[in-house]
C-alpha cells in the first residue's frame, strides 16, 4: 500500500508540477535562510571541548598595583593574563594535570635554502606540549615535542597542515628544518585539520579566526627573547627596569594566558587553595599586594565576560525562524490550492470506499515528499550561502561556515516535519468535502 501511495504522490506532483515546484522552492528558501543563520550561530557558541570543558580553566591571579584595582574597577577583578615569572613558577609547582601557557610573536619565516629576501612574516604560537593534549589537536605526521623541550627551550616546531603544504608540498616534514628570524628550528610534528571553535584559549577578539600555523615551546620564546609588542597584548602597573626584553620577562607586566587541565571537577577547589597558598608565599616576598581574589575560569565564562558572543546572532536566528514560518504559510497556501483541484478525485475515492485515514496518509506522504525535496534544496542553498559568507568574511575561520552531519540531518528533518504540519490544514480541508454533493456536480 505504501508503494501505491508513493506512486499516487509522484503522479500528483507531476500533474501539478508548477505548484509543486513553487512550494518546494519556497520551503527551500525558508529552510536555507534559517539553517544558514543557525549554523553560524551554533558554530560560534557551541562548547568547543564538551568532554572536558568543566576541567580546563584559565588561571587568573590578582597581581596588580597596591594603589588601585585592576583597570580601576569598583569590584576587585584579577587580570586576564599572568606574568612570565608566575607562569614559570606555576609550571614548576606541577599541581595540575596539564599546564598550557599561551603567548606568541611574529618572525620572518623561510627555509634554509631560501634567501632572506624570500622570507615571509608569520605568526607563531608559543606554548607547551600540553597544549596539543589539552585541546585534542590531531597530528598528521610526528607528534608534539618532548617534555625536555619545554624545560630547556629547544628549537623545535610543530606546524599546521596548511603550512606544511606551503613549505614542504605536503610531504612528511618531520626532521626537516625551517628558519624563524635568525634561528633554525626542527620540525617534530605536523597537525592535521583541526576544528576547535570557538578558539577560546587566546585573545577573545581572535576566537573565531583560524589558528596559527607555527607552534614552538614557550621556554624557547623566553630563552631567545622573542617579543612583538604590537602583536601580544600586555599590561603593566609597574614599568620594567629598562627597555630590554629580559627586563620585561622579570617585570610584573602580565601578558601570558595560562590554562590548566585538572583530572576532575572535584580538584577545582583544591587547585584554588594551592593558588591562594602560592599568592601568600609571593606576598611574603613583597609581591601581590592586593586582596586575594584568584579565579579559575572556563573557556565559555571567559568568552562571555569578554563579550565574544554577540546577542545579534541570536536575534538573527529568531528573525530567520519567523521568515521560515512565513515561507511555510505561503507553501501551505499553495498546497491548499493544489488540493482544491482534487475535490472531485477525493469525492470519487470516498464514494468507492476509501476512508478518511487512507486519504490523509496519501496526502501526508505527498506533502512529506515536498518537504524532503525542499529540505534537500534548502541544504544545497545553505551550503552555497555558507560558502559565499566565507568569501565575504575572510577574517573569520572557514570552520564557522560549515555544517556537520547532525546539522545536515536536522535541515532535512526540519523541512519534512514542518511541511507535514503546515500541510495538515489543506489535507483535512480537502477530505472534508461531502461526496454526494461533489459527485452531483461531475
Amino acid at each position: 500500500m505504501f508503494i501505491y501511495y508513493v506512486k499516487l504522490a509522484c503522479l500528483s506532483l507531476w500533474q501539478t508540477r508548477s505548484l509543486s515546484f513553487l512550494a518546494i522552492l519556497i520551503i527551500g528558501v525558508g529552510i536555507s535562510a534559517t539553517m544558514t543563520t543557525y549554523t553560524i550561530n551554533y558554530m560560534m557558541t557551541k562548547d568547543p571541548l564538551p568532554e572536558k570543558s568543566d576541567r580546563v580553566f584559565l588561571v587568573r591571579l590578582n597581581n596588580w598595583s597596591p594603589e588601585a584595582a585592576y583597570r580601576n574597577r569598583a569590584e576587585e577583578q584579577p587580570p586576564t593574563y599572568i606574568s612570565v615569572q608566575d607562569t614559570l613558577n606555576l609550571i614548576a609547582q606541577n599541581k595540575a594535570k596539564r599546564h598550557v601557557p599561551i603567548a606568541g610573536f611574529k618572525e620572518m619565516l623561510r627555509l634554509p635554502d631560501q634567501n632572506a629576501i624570500d622570507a615571509e612574516v608569520s605568526m607563531v604560537r608559543a606554548t607547551s606540549r600540553d597544549f596539543f593534549s589539552t585541546f585534542d589537536t590531531p597530528f598528521l605526521y610526528g607528534s608534539s615535542w618532548p617534555k625536555s623541550s619545554d624545560v630547556s627551550g629547544e628549537q623545535v616546531v610543530v606546524i599546521s597542515k596548511a603550512m606544511n603544504e606551503v613549505l614542504f608540498s605536503g610531504e612528511n616534514s618531520v626532521g626537516r628544518s625551517l628558519i624563524l628570524g635568525e634561528n633554525q628550528f626542527t620540525v617534530v610534528g605536523v597537525l592535521n585539520e583541526w576544528f576547535l571553535l570557538p578558539r577560546f584559549y587566546g585573545d577573545s577578539m581572535r576566537a573565531f579566526q583560524a589558528p596559527r600555523d607555527i607552534f614552538v615551546p614557550f621556554q624557547t620564546q623566553i630563552n631567545l627573547e622573542l617579543w612583538t609588542s604590537n602583536l601580544q597584548s600586555f599590561e603593566c602597573w609597574k614599568e620594567p627596569e629598562n627597555a630590554t626584553v629580559s627586563a620585561l620577562w622579570a617585570s610584573e607586566c602580565v601578558w601570558v594566558f595560562f590554562w590548566v587541565e585538572l583530572n576532575s571537577v572535584d580538584e577545582k577547589a583544591e587547585y584554588l587553595d594551592f593558588l591562594d597558598s602560592y599568592v601568600k608565599e609571593q606576598q611574603a616576598l613583597g609581591r601581590f599586594q592586593r586582596p586575594i581574589v584568584n579565579q579559575l575560569q572556563t573557556g565559555s565564562e571567559y568568552l562571555q565576560e569578554r563579550r565574544a558572543y554577540s546577542s545579534d546572532s541570536e536575534i538573527a536566528v529568531w528573525l530567520a525562524v519567523c521568515f521560515l514560518a512565513l515561507c511555510l504559510l505561503n507553501a501551505m497556501s499553495i498546497i491548499m490550492t493544489k488540493f482544491q483541484g482534487k475535490t472531485a478525485e477525493v469525492a470519487l475515492r470516498r464514494a468507492v470506499g476509501a476512508s478518511s485515514l487512507d486519504l490523509v496518509q496519501q496526502y501526508a506522504l505527498e506533502t512529506s515528499i515536498i518537504g524532503v525535496i525542499g529540505g534537500v534544496l534548502g541544504l544545497i542553498m545553505t551550503h552555497l550561502c555558507l560558502y559565499i559568507s566565507s568569501q565575504l568574511y575572510t577574517h573569520l575561520s572557514k570552520d564557522i561556515m560549515s555544517m556537520n552531519v547532525e546539522l545536515m540531518l536536522a535541515t532535512v528533518i526540519l523541512s519534512t516535519v514542518s511541511s507535514v504540519l503546515f500541510g495538515l490544514f489543506p489535507i483535512f480541508r480537502a477530505i472534508g468535502v461531502e461526496p454526494a454533493k461533489q459527485l452531483k456536480s461531475l
